[in-house]
C-alpha cells in the first residue's frame, strides 16, 4: 500500500514540475530562456497559474497571494544558508522549483486547505490559457497599413517584404563621418 502512495506522490510531483515548466516558459522568448541555467517563475507567472487553476477567489485574492509570495521570498533570502534548505541571494524576485514548492505549502496554509488539494488543482490544469489575451482587432487594416506596395518614396523602405518594420534602418540615412579631415563626410571616394 505504501508503494501506491509513493507512486501517486511522484505523479503529483511530476505534474507540479510540468505546470512549473509551462508557466515559467510562458511569454518568454528563446533568448530570455537561454539567459538562465534553470527555469524560474516570477510573480506574474504564479498569478496566472493560480487564476487558471481557480485558486483565487473572494477569500483568497491576488493581494493575499502577493503577500504569500513576499513572505516566502523573504524567508528564502534572509535565512542563513543551511544544508538541504534552499537559500536565494538577496534581491531575488523569482522562484526555482524547490522554492515554488515552499510557496505552494504557504498558499495551502493561507487558504486553510491541504497541500494535496492545491496540487490536484494545479495538476488538473492543462497549462497557460490564452483567454483575455489581446488579439489584432482588425487584421485587414493592419495588413493594409504594412503592405509596402501601397507606399511611395521613403515610406516604402520602412517595412520588409513580410510587413515587419525595419526600425531605424528604414527611416534614417546613416552618414559615414569617418575621415582624416574634421567634418569630412565622403569616405572611400
Amino acid at each position: 500500500m505504501a508503494a501506491k502512495s509513493s507512486s501517486s506522490s511522484s505523479s503529483v510531483s511530476s505534474g507540479l514540475r510540468q505546470a512549473f515548466d509551462k508557466y515559467s516558459k510562458f511569454g518568454k522568448t528563446q533568448a530570455q530562456l537561454a539567459d538562465h541555467n534553470e527555469l524560474r517563475i516570477g510573480s506574474g507567472g504564479i498569478q496566472k497559474m493560480m487564476k487558471d487553476c481557480s485558486l483565487l477567489n473572494s477569500k483568497y485574492t491576488s493581494q493575499l497571494l502577493d503577500n504569500d509570495i513576499a513572505r516566502v521570498l523573504g524567508k528564502l533570502t534572509t535565512g542563513a544558508a543551511e544544508a538541504g534548505v534552499t537559500h536565494y541571494p538577496k534581491g531575488t524576485k523569482t522562484f526555482e522549483i524547490k522554492g515554488f514548492k515552499l510557496l505552494i505549502d504557504r498558499i495551502a496554509e493561507s487558504k486553510g486547505v491541504g497541500h494535496d488539494e492545491i496540487l490536484s488543482k494545479i495538476n488538473q490544469n492543462e497549462g497557460p490559457s490564452l483567454t483575455n489575451v489581446t488579439e489584432t482587432a482588425n487584421k485587414d487594416i493592419t495588413h493594409r497599413m504594412t503592405d509596402t506596395s501601397q507606399y511611395t518614396g521613403t515610406h516604402k523602405e520602412r517595412f520588409d517584404e513580410e510587413g515587419h518594420g525595419k526600425g531605424k534602418e528604414g527611416r534614417a540615412d546613416e552618414v559615414n563621418t569617418t575621415g582624416y579631415v574634421h567634418g569630412f563626410k565622403g569616405g572611400n571616394q
